[in-house]
């Protein structure tokens, strides 16, 4: 065996290790400044809402629109709102689309 390439299998675990220790600290400090206690709902069929309760961050609601015409769906977004802020988005002409899922995203 060549001296490189035991120097690199002398190295994997602790490469190894170094993620395994780094990936919890890097999770920690994300969590720590996510949203909590979020919640959605639908007002009425054609407005999706999200709101989160707790922590620190941003919350937007998103809602999957269908055309009650053509049957295709679609993406709508709320603006980006802080904690105990209400995000809304309707889908478009009330009589036409229609909210079939409502879900938020986090930053």
């Amino acid at each position: 065996m060549s001296m490189r390439k035991f120097a690199s299998l002398a190295m994997t675990p602790l490469v190894l290790a170094g993620i395994a220790v780094a990936a919890p600290i890097a999770g920690a400090t994300a969590a720590s400044a996510t949203p909590g206690g979020c919640q959605v709902g639908k007002p009425d069929e054609n407005t999706g809402i999200a709101i989160c309760r707790t922590g620190t961050g941003q919350v937007r609601v998103k809602v999957t629109c269908e055309d009650g015409v053509t049957g295709a769906s679609h993406f709508a977004f709320g603006p980006w709102v802080g904690i105990n802020r209400t995000s809304s988005v309707a889908c478009g002409a009330a009589q036409r689309y229609f909210v079939t899922l409502v879900d938020y995203q986090t930053r």
